[in-house]
C-alpha cells in the first residue's frame, strides 16, 4: 500500500480537515473573548502557537495511534483484520461536519449583526424582518438605486462613456426634491453581477430601481432603460431611445428618463423639479468626452493626488476644445483646489487658476446656479479656510440638489471645522444612508467625534461600523486607538494596530507615529519613519521637519545626543517656503521652533512659534486644527522654562476639539521634562485614572 493510500486509512487526512475547521472556528471565539477582555497581545501569540504545536501532534498521533475497543494503542500492534479505522473515519467526519455548521453559524451571525447594526436607529425596526412585496423600502417610497449601465458597445474604451451617462442622470436626479437616491459608490458594486433585482433592492433599501444600457454605433446611440417597482415587483416603465449622437439628444434622453422616475415616484413634476433637467453642458462631443474620462478618474477610490493629476490635463483639454464648457472649468477648479489643499504644486499658483476658471463658468451659468455655488463653497474653504462664507454657499447648493451625496459631506466637512459637531455628524449618518457600501462617511464620522473628544460615543458606535466594513483601515486605526485615548490602554491599542493593513492613511500613519511614544519605545518610534507608507504621507507639506523632530527625541531617549543634535539642526537649519498654505506654514513653522527649543535656543525657538500661532487669523474659527499651533507654542514655552504662560496657555487647549487629550499627555515622555511640576499634573490627570490599569502606578 502507497504512502498516500496509508495516510488516507489511518484517517491523517480526516484529522488534519477537522482540526482545522476547529481552529478557524476557535481562534474567531478566542480572539473576540481577548478583544472584549483587553487581553495583551502575547495571548493570541501563545495561543496560536499552541495550536500549531498541537497540529503537528495531532498528526502524529493520528499516523501511529489507533483507537480501538480495547483503548488507544500503537498502530503496529493493531491487527489488520481488527483495525476500527473505517469506524473512527466515521465518527471524525460527523465532527468535522459539525464544526462546519459552527463555521456557517458564526459567519452568518457575524453577517447578520453587522448588517442590523450598521444601520441608524430609524431603520432598525425596518432592518427586523426580510423583505418582502408588504414591507417598506428602509430609506421609503421615493427611494431608487440606478444601476450602473451596461455598455453593450462591447469596447472597453466606451465604459468611460456608459458610467458618464449613468454619472449626468444621478446628477439631475440628486436634484430632485424628496427623492432618496443611492450613491453612485454604493451602486457600482453592481456592475456585472448576478444578484436579482428584489435583493439588490433589499440590501440597499430601496423602493425602486432602473437598470439599463449604452451602445454606441458610428454616429448613432441606443440607451434602453427600465424601472422596476421593487415592492410590487412590475416594471413601472421601459423604453429604448435610438438617436443620433449629438450632445442635445443625450441630454434629451437623460431628462426623459428622469421624467419618468419622478412620474412614478412623485407623481407629477413640480416646477422646482423641471427646473432639475440638465440642458447639454456643451455642443462639442470631443470636449464632452475628455470631460467625462476626466470625471471618471475623479471617481476612482482614495484620497490621493495621483487622480488629480491624471485629471487636470483631461478638464484643459475640454475648455480648450470648448471654452464656454462651464462644467468642465468648474471641475478644473476642483482639481486645483484639492491639490493645493493636499499641498501639491504652488499654492498661490494653484488659488489664481481656481479662481480663474470659477469666474468662467460663472460668467456662462449665473452666480446663483448650484454648481458654481459648490465650487465657490471649495474656494472659500481651501484656500480662504472661510469656513463661515463656505458654509453659507454649500448649504444654499444643498437646497437645489439635495440628493447630492458629496455636497452633503462637503456640508459636514465644513460644519465640523465651525464646531458644529452634532450637526456635522448627522448629516455623515444621513449621507451613509445613501452610501451603504462605503465607508467613507461613516469614517468621517468616526473621526469626528473621536476629534471632539466623544469617545464614549466612539466606543458605541464603532463595533456596528466594524463589523459591516472589517476592513477599512481607518475605521480600524481609530478603533485601535480608542482605548489609548480613554482608559490610557497601550496594550489594547497595540495590539489593534498591529491587526491592520499598513497603509499611506492620515488616521493610520498617526496612530502609527504616536503609539510608540505612550509605549515608551523608542526604537521603534525612530523606525517608524522609514516605513513606505509614512514616508508617503509625510513627504506632503506641512509635515516636513517633523520626522527629524520626532527621531531626534527618540534618540536622546536613548542616549545617543549627538544624533540627535544632528537631526534638530538640520530641520532648524531648514529654509521656510512661505508660498505654502495657512495650516501647512504653521506646521513647518511649528517643526522648526520645536527643533530650536530642543537645541537651547529658547528666544529663537518662542519667536518662531509665535511667528506659527500668527499665521492662524482666527485659531478659535476652525474647531478642527485651529488649535493646533497653541499646542506646539505650549510645548515651547514650557521646555524653554516659561512655565507659567504654558500653564495659562495649557488650560486653553486642554481637552478641546484639536486640543490636548488628558490619557496622552499622562503617559507622554515628551512630557516628563514638566512632571515634577504638581501643577501640571494636577491639570492633566485623567477623570478616569483610579478606574484605569495605571491606578496603582
Amino acid at each position: 500500500m502507497g504512502i498516500f493510500e496509508e495516510l488516507k486509512r489511518r484517517n491523517v487526512f480526516r484529522v488534519a480537515v477537522a482540526y482545522a475547521i476547529f481552529t478557524w472556528l476557535t481562534v474567531q471565539i478566542v480572539d473576540l473573548v481577548l478583544d472584549n477582555i483587553s487581553a495583551p497581545a502575547w495571548v493570541m501569540q501563545v495561543f496560536f502557537l499552541m495550536l500549531a504545536i498541537g497540529f503537528v501532534v495531532a498528526l502524529i498521533v493520528s499516523w501511529a495511534y489507533e483507537i480501538t475497543p480495547e483503548g488507544i494503542k500503537r498502530e503496529r500492534d493493531v491487527v489488520r483484520d481488527d483495525s476500527t479505522t473505517h469506524l473512527t473515519a466515521r465518527k471524525l467526519d460527523y465532527i468535522t461536519l459539525a464544526a462546519a455548521l459552527g463555521v456557517v453559524a458564526l459567519v452568518g451571525w457575524q453577517y447578520l449583526g453587522s448588517e442590523a447594526n450598521v444601520m441608524p436607529r430609524a431603520s432598525v425596526a425596518a432592518s427586523a424582518t426580510s423583505y418582502s412585496t408588504s414591507t417598506t423600502a428602509r430609506l421609503g417610497d421615493q427611494s431608487i438605486a440606478v444601476l450602473p449601465f451596461a455598455n453593450r458597445s462591447n469596447r472597453e474604451e466606451d465604459l468611460f462613456f456608459t458610467d458618464g451617462i449613468h454619472d449626468d442622470l444621478l446628477t439631475q436626479l440628486a436634484k430632485i426634491s424628496g427623492l432618496r437616491v443611492i450613491s453612485r459608490t454604493s451602486v457600482m458594486e453592481y456592475r456585472d453581477t448576478t444578484k436579482k433585482i428584489r435583493q439588490i433592492a433589499s440590501e440597499l433599501g430601496v423602493a425602486k430601481v432602473l437598470e439599463g444600457g449604452v451602445q454606441r454605433a458610428g454616429p448613432r446611440i441606443r440607451i434602453n432603460a427600465q424601472l422596476i417597482d421593487v415592492v410590487t415587483d412590475e416594471h413601472v416603465w421601459a423604453e429604448t431611445f435610438d438617436r443620433e449622437m449629438t450632445i442635445d439628444n443625450l441630454f434629451d434622453i437623460q431628462s426623459e428618463i428622469t421624467r419618468q422616475i419622478v412620474a412614478a415616484v412623485k407623481g407629477q413634476m413640480s416646477e422646482s423639479d423641471q427646473g432639475a433637467l440638465l440642458a447639454a453642458p456643451t455642443k462639442s462631443v470631443p470636449a464632452y468626452e475628455a470631460y467625462l474620462r476626466g470625471r471618471q478618474v475623479l471617481s476612482s477610490s482614495g484620497y490621493n493626488i495621483e487622480k488629480y493629476q491624471e485629471a487636470q490635463p483631461l478638464f484643459e483639454r475640454a475648455v480648450t476644445l470648448d471654452p464656454d464648457f462651464a462644467l468642465a472649468h468648474l471641475l478644473l477648479a476642483e482639481v486645483h483646489s484639492f491639490a493645493a489643499w493636499m499641498g501639491y504644486g504652488n499654492f498661490e499658483e494653484r488659488r489664481t487658476l481656481a479662481h480663474s476658471a470659477i469666474d468662467r463658468a460663472t460668467s456662462i451659468l449665473g452666480a446663483d446656479a448650484p454648481q458654481i455655488l459648490v465650487a465657490q463653497g471649495q474656494y472659500l474653504y481651501r484656500f480662504e479656510r472661510d469656513f463661515a462664507g463656505a458654509l453659507e454657499k454649500q448649504t444654499k447648493a444643498l437646497a437645489a440638489m439635495p440628493g447630492d451625496l458629496n455636497l452633503r459631506l462637503d456640508v459636514a466637512s465644513t460644519q465640523r471645522r465651525l464646531g458644529l459637531w452634532d450637526e456635522s455628524i448627522a448629516n455623515m449618518l444621513l449621507a451613509a444612508e445613501l452610501d451603504p457600501a462605503s465607508s467613507d462617511a461613516r469614517g468621517s464620522a468616526a473621526s469626528t467625534m473621536a476629534i471632539h473628544h466623544e469617545f464614549d460615543r466612539l466606543a458605541k458606535y464603532l463595533p456596528t461600523v466594524r463589523a459591516r466594513f472589517p476592513y477599512d483601515t481607518d475605521l480600524a486605526s481609530i478603533h485601535a486607538m480608542l482605548p489609548l485615548w480613554a482608559h490610557g490602554d497601550t496594550k489594547t491599542a497595540r495590539r489593534r494596530l498591529d491587526k491592520v493593513r499598513p497603509n499611506a492613511g492620515l488616521e493610520y500613519v498617526q496612530a502609527s507615529i504616536e503609539l510608540p511614544w505612550f509605549e515608551r519605545d523608542f526604537a521603534a518610534a525612530i523606525e517608524i519613519w522609514d516605513r513606505p507608507e509614512v514616508i508617503a504621507l509625510t513627504s506632503t507639506d506641512g509635515w516636513v521637519g517633523w520626522g527629524g523632530v520626532y527621531q531626534a527625541m527618540a534618540w536622546q531617549e536613548l542616549g545617543d545626543e549627538q544624533r540627535a543634535r544632528n537631526l534638530l539642526v538640520a530641520v532648524a537649519n531648514r529654509e521656510i517656503d512661505w508660498t505654502l498654505q495657512e495650516f501647512a506654514l504653521f506646521a513647518e513653522l511649528g517643526a522648526r521652533a520645536w527643533a530650536l527649543v530642543l537645541l537651547g535656543d529658547f528666544d529663537a525657538a518662542i519667536a518662531l512659534s509665535e511667528q506659527a500661532v500668527s499665521q492662524v487669523a482666527d485659531y478659535e474659527s476652525d474647531a478642527v486644527e485651529g488649535l493646533v499651533p497653541l499646542t506646539i507654542h505650549c510645548y515651547v514655552l514650557a521646555k524653554a522654562g516659561r512655565r507659567d504662560e504654558a500653564l495659562v496657555l495649557l488650560s486653553r487647549v486642554l481637552d478641546q476639539p484639536g486640543g490636548l487629550n488628558r490619557w496622552p499627555l499622562y503617559l507622554d515622555p515628551r512630557w516628563d521634562f514638566f512632571r515634577d511640576d504638581e501643577r501640571f499634573n494636577d491639570m492633566i490627570r485623567p477623570h478616569n485614572l483610579e478606574q484605569s490599569i495605571h491606578a496603582q502606578k
